[in-house]
């Protein structure tokens, strides 16, 4: 059997750019507007989820509200 050569590497296999660290950093602003854009998203899936739960056990209201 003869050893793989370089066609035969993956693309994840290689390294990454050689942009190097800097170009990865992300900035405070950038993760305030992730934060800001994934809030609606996971707090809808947690609510429903909380539902379906509460629906599971036979009781569709929340008691404490």
């Amino acid at each position: 059997m003869k050893p793989a050569g370089p066609s035969a590497r993956t693309a994840a296999a290689d390294p990454p750019d050689a942009a190097g660290p800097a170009a990865h950093r992300v900035t405070g602003a950038e993760i305030e507007e992730l934060a800001r854009r994934l809030l609606d998203p996971v707090s809808r899936l947690i609510r429903a989820d909380l539902r379906r739960g509460r629906e599971r056990a036979g009781r569709l209201y929340d008691g404490r509200r």
